[in-house]
């Protein structure tokens, strides 16, 4: 952090209530400004908490206008001419430039990424004007990286590589990722590259994070550590199962642990699941296809009266050795007792197949007996947390049959486990499908929160799906007296996976809707979206 940020930032965390802000012309060589806007200071706290932040804006604002590249001394000769662009570019005077611009500034991410993509369908490259400000948003925002190295051009390419700011884009692009970031980049960029190293070079990029774990802190080491699940495989487990039993950091090791569940054949996973076999009864051989045979097992485990024994029994006492697997003695949840605690640790490590595979039951089946079971709450936890690691199929068509409607299912995770959740990990079209059958005027916000959070920017909601999604809008503000500060939250979202023609059609539903206190903050953001991918669509079409 430059020293005159970090300085400002002293000053907010020790609080201008019990000192007050003072910046010398020697620190602050824009001028007398910033001292001057101290000095105006009235003397009272909120005077000087008005002070520190027009200084600091003052700060940045000079900072851009006087900037000047750091001189790089790596650098033997200057920078050759840009090569030549061939492909089309997309006119500096069209309308639709400007808005590309807007949307480069301020946009969201889906809407960022639909104009990229259109560039990328017709084979046109950004102007130069919108060089700067897209090779900016690709620093920021790594998931539009892949796209902007097809639409930047020659020219965006050339600067990226001159500016150690864009370098970071340039390494996480297809192009090969530089060493000198790794070795004397900031952290962010020590990220970004090793990032796009694991995505292109998996085996080399477990090599250099090796030669480097000594020099690394706790927090770096695991921060890298979480990207090996790009590019995940068997190769890496020597290492994995190495910081799991040796690493001093409880983070690092945790995130071990977790990178080596997603690998199903793992000695981790299969020590986890010895362990767990030893808890859980086997019914038999694994169940039989036939809808009949499917129904008497259903009904054996619905008939489970509450005398008979339990189908999971956690141990009595703990093990020493299974610290060194990171189960803890004591429980990590405070509602689970340490019995409990160690069921959820051991379950939560093996993937949900296994379950059939030991039991010879179905989903449907084991979420019938887990009903039954005492130890319930931490069986159900580890499956939720297991269902969202994984996103397994079979398992989330069973839990939806399973829930209630409005209920949520047990997850240890920031991530609920909703009925919508749920619905998004099947099939395309069984999704869709399963999304209009749940939707009305009352779940519409909670399905385009879920779609927000999947961050999925291609996505657009199917023809029959968006007819519903615009009929469930007007009804809902047909339907409210107040201001829909739920709705409105998230009407974006909507706007940005309607297909273009659907977005037409909610246009006009909204514009015939009389002027409320409840349409208008809705109609408002809608409209801008959908004038933009109007306006977008149109010229690309």
């Amino acid at each position: 952090m430059d020293p005159r940020s970090r300085l400002f930032g002293s000053f907010a965390l020790l609080g201008t209530a019990r000192r007050s802000p003072s910046f010398s012309e020697a620190e602050f060589p824009s001028g007398s400004l910033i001292r001057d806007i101290a000095d105006a200071s009235d003397g009272s706290p909120e005077g000087h908490a008005r002070a520190l932040l027009r200084g600091a804006g003052a700060l940045q604002l000079c900072d851009r206008a006087g900037y000047l590249p750091v001189t790089d001394e790596t650098l033997s000769e200057i920078p050759g001419l840009s090569p030549e662009e061939s492909r089309v570019m997309l006119p500096e005077d069209s309308p639709v430039t400007g808005l590309c611009g807007e949307i480069f500034r301020s946009g969201p991410f889906r809407l960022q990424w639909e104009v990229l993509s259109y560039l990328q369908k017709r084979d046109m490259v950004l102007p130069h004007s919108l060089l700067t400000q897209a090779l900016a948003m690709g620093r920021s925002v790594p998931g539009l990286r892949p796209l902007l190295f097809q639409s930047v051009g020659a020219r965006g390419l050339w600067l990226a590589s001159l500016n150690p700011d864009w370098r970071m884009f340039a390494s996480t692009s297809s192009a090969e990722p530089e060493l000198e970031t790794w070795e004397h980049g900031r952290p962010m960029q020590r990220q970004a590259f090793f990032l796009a190293a694991r995505a292109s070079r998996p085996a080399w990029a477990r090599e250099i994070f090796e030669a480097d774990l000594a020099s690394m802190d706790a927090s770096e080491r695991n921060t890298l550590l979480s990207l090996f699940e790009r590019g995940l495989d068997a190769e890496d487990e020597e290492l994995l199962e190495r910081l799991l039993k040796k690493d001093r950091s409880r983070e690092v090791r945790k995130t071990a642990a977790f990178l080596l569940s997603r690998l199903s054949g793992s000695r981790y996973v299969q020590r986890m699941e010895a362990r767990l076999a030893s808890c859980v009864e086997t019914f038999g051989s694994a169940p039989a296809s036939s809808l009949i045979s499917g129904l008497r097992r259903v009904a054996a485990a619905l008939g489970r009266g509450k005398g008979e024994a339990d189908f999971v029994t956690p141990p009595e006492s703990y093990d020493p050795s299974w610290a060194e697997d990171g189960i803890s003695e004591k429980s990590p949840f405070s509602q689970f007792g340490p019995r409990a605690g160690w069921l959820y640790q051991m379950a939560v490590a093996v993937p949900l197949s296994w379950w059939s595979e030991h039991t010879g039951r179905t989903p449907d089946e084991l979420l019938e007996l887990s009903k039954r079971s005492a130890w319930k709450t931490p069986l159900q936890t580890a499956w939720g947390d297991a269902l969202l690691r994984s996103g397994d199929e079979q398992w989330a068509r069973a839990v939806l049959k399973a829930m209630k409607e409005g209920s949520v299912w047990p997850s240890s995770y920031h991530d609920s486990l909703d009925r919508f959740r749920l619905a998004g990990m099947l099939g395309e079209k069984e999704r869709e499908s399963v999304w209009e059958g749940m939707l009305s005027a009352d779940s519409l916000p909670e399905l385009l929160q879920d779609i927000h959070s999947r961050q999925e920017p291609g996505y657009r909601m199917s023809a029959s799906l968006a007819i519903k999604a615009v009929v469930a809008m007007r009804d809902r503000l047909s339907s409210t007296r107040s201001r829909d500060y739920v709705f409105a939250s998230v009407v974006e979202e909507l706007a940005m996976v309607l297909p273009l023609n659907a977005l037409e059609n909610a246009q006009r539903m909204l514009d015939a809707l009389p002027d409320t206190p409840q349409t208008e903050g809705v109609r408002e953001r809608f409209s801008a979206v959908a004038r933009q991918r109007l306006s977008l669509g149109a010229y690309f079409s």
